[in-house]
């Protein structure tokens, strides 16, 4: 019998909280950073009910990702939905962005109702997708 996971990625990032909230909901940004590896195609409708599409590209292969936003509290909390071939439907995710002193910010992703044949690739998954996104912030 299988059920549902929970995972989480937690991870200190280079940059204030409002220019992290700001790499999770810019196309262009996200184009940059969200996926494991590869490229990405980013669309965001960033509302509540908006829907994003984010396409990974890598090796030859295209897996799109689709969801839908329920709470967006700039710049401390993102809750959307989260669609793939692999979830077997809509999954959740919750972001959160927590001040470590003026120019750091504690990143914690909640992914929940994964199928647990997934989770562990979903847990190496953000965590690549949140290594990206620090070394852009410090690059940046």
């Amino acid at each position: 019998m299988t059920g549902e996971a929970t995972i989480e990625v937690s991870r200190v990032l280079p940059a204030p909280v409002d220019e992290v909230f700001r790499w999770w909901t810019d196309e262009e940004l996200l184009g940059r950073w969200m996926s494991p590896t590869g490229s990405v195609d980013a669309e965001v409708d960033l509302r509540v009910g908006g829907s994003f599409r984010i396409v990974m590209k890598d090796a030859g292969m295209q897996i799109d990702h689709t969801g839908e936003y329920f709470e967006i509290d700039r710049p401390h909390r993102l809750v959307f939905s989260w669609r793939s071939p692999y979830t077997g439907g809509a999954t959740m995710v919750s972001v959160s962005f927590e001040a470590e002193g003026r120019t750091s910010t504690r990143l914690v992703i909640v992914h929940s109702g994964l199928p647990e044949a997934v989770a562990d690739g979903h847990q190496g998954g953000w965590g690549a997708m949140a290594g990206r996104l620090a070394a852009e912030l410090a690059a940046a």
